[in-house]
């Protein structure tokens, strides 16, 4: 599929001054960037615009941008009074706390029955800390329930994901069995995990792998089959889950394509991993991306139809109307 760019990256590379892909900014992104900008301009009040453009490694004109994109933020009923205050003085960045933001949280029953769901909710997924903030706000905020209110959570356990981590220090060597979609087989291989993280949903192990000698990423629910070898290995520097380039994504990739997007398939730009993207002066995207399977790439580009063009490599410049002929032969038409 893609080298991976995880949306939450960009907040990172923003913080750590690490060069931005290139290509616009995706939405996501610049909220989560918002999320990290706004309190801290809010515990300063008034910042030269300059000076926040670098704090942040944007440029003023990206920075102008996401200011008017948090001045149109707010709560309900989103009159003046309840938008974030937020704008662009001359060449400073003013900000300031509305007061329906300042006012005591003021919560009726069923919000209070839904904020201490999804707390349990939380608490209940792996990694969560049982002792912290969170646990002492739920703590606060349960007994504002009804007596007879009752609240149950259970979330399945993730398979084998105790295991791993639990193998991550000291570094001990697993054995898998893994099945990869994209061909429709399963591998067994021994595996030493270096981090594991989730991302959309779905919980990854970043890890050595001896069958291809590489630095690798594996679906935990792809993981068939674990068995702990008590093989320790050498233990060397972090966890690469942040590095510049990122754990490779989607380890079995065999080659990179360039696609031309049109506008209306941009839901390919939002829904897969790339390694570039360009965007165009008529809204179409250039994206490079790392593709595992031919027979992937050909049903995508069947159902994106003439939105999407492989620019290279020449030889799957027709691998949409090959898939197309392939499905008709085989429904007999």
């Amino acid at each position: 599929m893609a080298s991976r760019k995880v949306v939450r990256k960009g907040v990172a590379n923003l913080l750590s001054g690490r060069k931005a892909r290139r290509g616009p900014r995706s939405a996501a992104e610049r909220v989560s960037g918002l999320l990290v900008m706004l309190p801290w301009v809010l515990e300063r009040k008034r910042v030269k615009l300059a000076d926040m453009a670098k704090q942040f490694k944007l440029t003023e004109a990206e920075l102008m941008a996401d200011i008017m994109m948090a001045a149109m933020c707010g709560v309900p009923p989103y009159s003046p009074d309840a938008l974030i205050d937020v704008f662009v003085d001359e060449d400073e960045v003013v900000a300031e706390v509305p007061s329906v933001f300042s006012r005591p949280l003021q919560l009726n029953t069923a919000e209070v029955f839904a904020l201490v769901t999804m707390g349990q909710a939380a608490m209940k997924l792996a990694g969560a800390d049982t002792s912290g903030p969170l646990a002492t706000a739920l703590a606060k905020v349960r007994p504002l329930l009804p007596d007879d209110s009752m609240v149950v959570v259970d979330i399945a356990n993730i398979k084998f994901l105790p295991e791993l981590r639990q193998a991550l220090n000291p570094a001990e060597q697993v054995t898998i069995t893994y099945f990869a979609p994209s061909t429709a087989t399963r591998t067994e291989r021994t595996i030493t995990p270096r981090a594991v993280f989730e991302d959309a949903g779905n919980w990854y192990v970043s890890a050595d792998d001896n069958l291809s000698g590489e630095r690798r990423v594996f679906r935990v629910d792809r993981i068939e089959a674990l068995t702990r070898t008590g093989v320790l290995a050498p233990k060397f520097g972090e966890p690469d889950e942040m590095d510049s380039d990122g754990p490779e994504w989607f380890g079995d990739a065999v080659q990179h394509v360039t696609l031309r997007v049109a506008p209306r398939a941009r839901w390919v730009v939002e829904s897969y991993p790339y390694v570039s993207r360009v965007q165009e002066a008529d809204g179409s995207s250039v994206v490079q991306m790392a593709v595992s399977s031919e027979h992937w790439l050909g049903r995508l580009l069947l159902r994106a139809g003439s939105d999407v063009q492989v620019v290279e490599p020449a030889n799957f410049a027709d691998l949409s109307q090959r898939t197309a002929r392939n499905v008709l032969q085989r429904y007999g038409k």
